[in-house]
């Protein structure tokens, strides 16, 4: 597990949907998936953290731009859970986001890291998520005809 503090100042964090990226001076890049950070890699010579975390920025917001069934997946995913528990409800969205009881039952109802959402949020996340797929499986079809 590695330490923040470690690796100097931070330049920036991007919170993605299943982790958090942080980017520091010592052009280190760490990574939390929601057990803890780790390092996830250095950064190539002549790539500045700084340069390097503003590319992440706009890669992202250039992303949620031209998908926006993501983005407000992505904004409301957020807003209902910290990373440490985010994790269990994007593992269960994949596996079976047509069952909104099920995911309620093991992410906010289980045994720990429980979220704390009603069964409605849980619909509503069920459906941002299966919008969100069927936009990216429309993308991927028309950039292949």
């Amino acid at each position: 597990m590695a330490k923040l503090s470690a690796h100097g100042v931070e330049i920036g964090r991007i919170e993605y949907i299943g982790k958090v990226k942080a980017y520091f001076a010592d052009g280190k890049v760490l990574v939390n998936y929601g057990h803890g950070w780790k390092v996830a890699g250095k950064l190539k010579a002549g790539l500045t953290p700084e340069s390097a975390y503003q590319n992440a920025k706009d890669n992202l917001a250039r992303l949620l731009s031209d998908r926006p069934a993501l983005a407000e997946y992505r904004e409301f995913i957020l807003r209902l859970a910290g990373i440490g528990e985010r994790w269990k409800l994007v593992q269960c969205l994949q596996i079976m986001s047509s069952d909104p009881d099920g995911i309620w039952s093991e992410c906010c109802d289980g045994y720990c890291d429980n979220v704390h959402a009603d069964f409605d949020e849980i619909s509503t996340l069920c459906r941002l998520y299966e919008l969100a797929v069927s936009e990216g499986e429309a993308l991927r079809e028309s950039a292949i005809a």
